[in-house]
C-alpha cells in the first residue's frame, strides 16, 4: 500500500469509527467497495462500540501528531507515560484539541486517586481518555444512526478531503487509483 492508500484507510476509520484490517483494505478497489464495507461495519456495530472506536482513532491520531508516537504502540491498554513523559503530557495535552476536533477533558496531574478528570498520570490510560472525552463531548458524538446517503455523502467528502478531488469525480464505480490518483 503506498502512503496515499494508508492515510485514506487511517481517514475512513476515524470518520466512521471502525478497523480497517490490511487484508480487507487490499480487496477495497473503488469507492463503491469502500462504501459497501463501512456500510456493513456500521450496521454491525451497537452505537456505542461505534462511537469509541470512534474517539479512539481520533485520540489516537491526535496523539501520533502532537506527541510523535507511533501508531502501533496506542492501544486501548496503553498507559500514557508508558510511552511519553507526565511533564510532556502535561505540555502537550492543550494541543490535543486541534489534532481531535473534540473537547480534550481537563488535565492536571495529581496525587492519588483520579476525581472527576483530574488524573494520576501512572495510571492514565488510551482507554480512560476516550472515555472521558466521550464524557466532554457527549452532546457533540451523541450516535446517530445514518442513512445510506449519509454514508455515501461522508465517503465522498472522505475521498475529497484526502484525494483533493472534484465531487462529481467521485463515483461508486470510480478505482481509488486508476480513476482517483491515489498511490
Amino acid at each position: 500500500m503506498g502512503l496515499d492508500s494508508v492515510e485514506m484507510v487511517f481517514a475512513f476509520e476515524e470518520e466512521f469509527g471502525i478497523e480497517i484490517p490490511e487484508e480487507d483494505a487490499f480487496r477495497i478497489i473503488t469507492v463503491g467497495d469502500m462504501y459497501n464495507f463501512v456500510r456493513r461495519q456500521i450496521v454491525e456495530l451497537p452505537p456505542g462500540e461505534c462511537l469509541s472506536r470512534k474517539v479512539f482513532y481520533q485520540l489516537r491520531r491526535a496523539l501520533m501528531q502532537n506527541y510523535g508516537l507511533q501508531r502501533h504502540l496506542i492501544r486501548k491498554d496503553t498507559i500514557l507515560t508508558d510511552l511519553i513523559t507526565p511533564k510532556e503530557i502535561e505540555e502537550g495535552w492543550p494541543f490535543l484539541e486541534m489534532y481531535m476536533d473534540l473537547e480534550a477533558p481537563k488535565f492536571r496531574p495529581a496525587r492519588g486517586i483520579p476525581v472527576g478528570l483530574v488524573h494520576n498520570t501512572a495510571l492514565l490510560t488510551v482507554k480512560h481518555v476516550v472515555d472521558n472525552l466521550i464524557q466532554v463531548n457527549f452532546q457533540k458524538l451523541v450516535p446517530e444512526s445514518p442513512d445510506d446517503n449519509q454514508i455515501w455523502n461522508r465517503c465522498v467528502d472522505v475521498v475529497v478531503r484526502q484525494l483533493n478531488v472534484d465531487r462529481h469525480e467521485v463515483r461508486k464505480e470510480a478505482e481509488f487509483a486508476r480513476d482517483l490518483g491515489m498511490d
